[in-house]
């Protein structure tokens, strides 16, 4: 694939393409991605000989092509919106964290854009695209239809979510079952003798809140408890959506023992609106979160919470971007884990009637 004039002066070089590469060993793509990238289920041995054929042919990463070509720099993109501050935003740190750090294993950068105008989202998309400035991008919080997913699908750009959408089969995502962890919340707080649970809930807008909210229910359904649509209390994964719910609830009189929040962050405003209406938690009222951040252990009462590790997510999204940028097919890369239940002092058996 090479030719030379002189001795001296040479011809430019088509580069070989990762399907040429697997195509003269006789493997699929992915198992060259994989090997080039030192993933440990590749033999040494796999490793060492796409390597070579590599070499020979001329084969260069595609990040790294796309640096040759137009300027990028070994980066992966994550846009966030102002919106997310606060205790909010505390999941988000952790998680930005972890994913840098992972990245950083792999050669990569973390380039972290804040969106200011969400009009103007998907326009930055395009530009740090077309720029080269990023090799690829991790999108959080999936939205129900989200256009983020469809433009950089339509784009062929390499993307991890966090969190499944509506186009769950066609994309690269890693996502915590929060349906199975609603539906556990739900039977760990019937165990403890509450029979009237309500919910705090998330973002409409959020792919995942319709999830938490199948699981609610389906966790009353196993309890042998009744479903109340009036239980379930929107909100918007703020600390404030958790004081202005539970007010809403104490304000209806409906009985409630117990409290399932969508997220840690409205599980600690509900603590604090209780607080301040003279509850006592958990004797009064058990409030249960969701996500796992370390905050939540040191509030007061320390949260109970459906626990998944941020920093676990963060690895393993950088190393699904790291395969995706490396020609691995998206359908790859669809990894669904499991929350796990922390118990802490903000729940506890219901009150003796």
């Amino acid at each position: 694939m090479q030719s030379r004039t002189t001795e001296t002066h040479a011809v430019p070089v088509k580069r070989a393409t990762l399907a040429e590469v697997a195509e003269a060993l006789g493997v699929g793509k992915p198992t060259v991605s994989r090997a080039l990238n030192d993933y440990p289920d590749i033999s040494e041995e796999t490793k060492r000989r796409v390597r070579e054929m590599a070499n020979k042919l001329g084969y260069v990463g595609s990040s790294r092509a796309r640096q040759l070509q137009k300027g990028a720099a070994d980066t992966i993109g994550l846009l966030v919106t102002a919106a997310s501050e606060g205790l909010q935003s505390a999941y988000q740190s952790e998680f930005t964290g972890a994913l840098a750090a992972a990245l950083d294993g792999h050669g990569l950068d973390l380039l972290l854009h804040a969106v200011q105008d969400p009009a103007a989202e998907i326009d930055t998309y395009n530009r740090l695209w077309q720029q080269g400035k990023v090799d690829g991008f991790v999108l959080m919080r999936t939205r129900i239809r989200d256009e983020r997913i469809n433009f950089l699908m339509e784009r062929g750009v390499p993307f991890v979510t966090q969190g499944r959408s509506d186009l769950a089969n066609h994309h690269s995502w890693i996502d915590i079952d929060s349906e199975e962890a609603f539906a556990q919340g739900i039977e760990f707080l019937a165990r403890q003798g509450h029979r009237c649970i309500a919910m705090i809930s998330g973002d409409s807008d959020i792919f995942s809140t319709s999830l938490r909210e199948h699981g609610y229910r389906a966790g009353l359904e196993s309890a042998g408890l009744p479903y109340d649509p009036t239980l379930i209390v929107p909100g918007d994964f703020s600390a404030a959506c958790g004081r202005l719910g539970l007010k809403q609830l104490v304000d209806s009189a409906s009985g409630v023992t117990a409290i399932l929040c969508a997220n840690d962050a409205t599980a600690m405003g509900a603590i604090s609106q209780a607080h301040e209406l003279g509850l006592s938690v958990p004797e009064q009222l058990s409030v249960m979160g969701y996500d796992g951040v370390r905050m939540a252990e040191m509030f007061s009462p320390p949260l109970t919470t459906l626990s998944h590790s941020a920093a676990e997510s963060g690895e393993r999204i950088a190393s699904m971007i790291v395969g995706l940028v490396g020609g691995d097919a998206p359908a790859n890369h669809q990894i669904l884990l499991p929350a796990q239940i922390i118990e802490r002092r903000s729940t506890g058996p219901t009150a003796k009637e």
